[in-house]
């Protein structure tokens, strides 16, 4: 398999990983808080690590490479702070639901008359868009192996959130064809946010260490911001944990064959 064509597999396969996480609708209507937990522990076990040894020791050793001892640091630093700040303002500009949460909308949004099943696709595209960013940077930076890791990983703890995300909007009145559609499109916006990081690397191998902390800024806030807060508030915190070890394991093992 050629490099672009590992590329353009890696990409889709991470994109379409939500609507396959999304299927099980069609043949169970309940699962337990417990294990939808467990699941999303999973996600963000995955995402943590991920961001660490596929994106933020890269950066710290390409800018390393690139720029002078006194200069490199500083640069990935700031570039993984920018991306922080990037991922605020489209947090902050898009209007989205959490679907475990009691307030229907995020801030800024309260002008904004779109359906709740509406706000929670856009939550789970605003969550993937960083996720596809971080695809296409590992891609593009020409570690292919390191790349497609990442982009198995990153599809590993999609399927879970699918699942959450297809049940949240059943819950909503929506059918099991509208949810199942509505989790696929929201996974879409990975492959993307992968072209536009892919050619942000591609373009030059200067950009290449700002790129990957930069992604790294946009991963760690969707973690701390829209991942933990929401497994550890529902009385479950044991079952989350359960997930987020598993999905350590699973995405240092993951780094360590591949």
């Amino acid at each position: 398999m050629t490099a672009n064509m590992m590329a353009i597999s890696g990409v889709l396969i991470a994109g379409f990983a939500t609507g396959i996480g999304a299927i099980p609708i069609f043949f169970k209507k309940n699962y337990s808080k417990e294990a939808l937990d467990i699941a999303m522990g999973f996600s963000a076990g995955i995402m943590l690590v991920a961001s660490f040894i596929s994106l933020i020791m890269p950066g710290i050793e390409e800018a390393g490479k690139l720029y002078s001892a006194t200069m490199a640091m500083p640069i990935f630093l700031l570039s993984l702070f920018l991306g922080y700040i990037f991922i605020i303002f489209v947090h902050d500009f898009i209007p989205h639901k959490h679907i475990n949460k009691n307030n229907d909308m995020e801030l800024g949004q309260s002008k904004k008359k779109l359906s709740r099943v509406t706000l929670i696709t856009l939550a789970i595209a605003l969550h993937n868009l960083p996720e596809g960013l971080a695809v296409g940077v590992g891609f593009g930076g020409g570690n292919h192996a390191g790349g497609m890791a990442l982009a198995l990983a990153i599809a590993l703890q999609n399927i879970p959130e699918g699942l959450v995300v297809a049940f949240g909007i059943l819950n909503e009145g929506a059918s099991r064809n509208r949810a199942f559609m509505m989790a696929l499109l929201s996974g879409l916006v990975e492959p993307i946010a992968a072209g536009v990081g892919y050619l942000t690397t591609s373009i030059s191998a200067q950009t290449l260490p700002a790129a990957l902390g930069f992604a790294a800024g946009t991963m760690l806030f969707v973690i701390c911001q829209e991942m933990l807060p929401e497994l550890f508030r529902q009385g479950h915190e044991r079952n989350a944990t359960l997930g987020v070890i598993i999905g350590v394991i699973t995405m240092l093992a993951l780094d360590f064959y591949l």
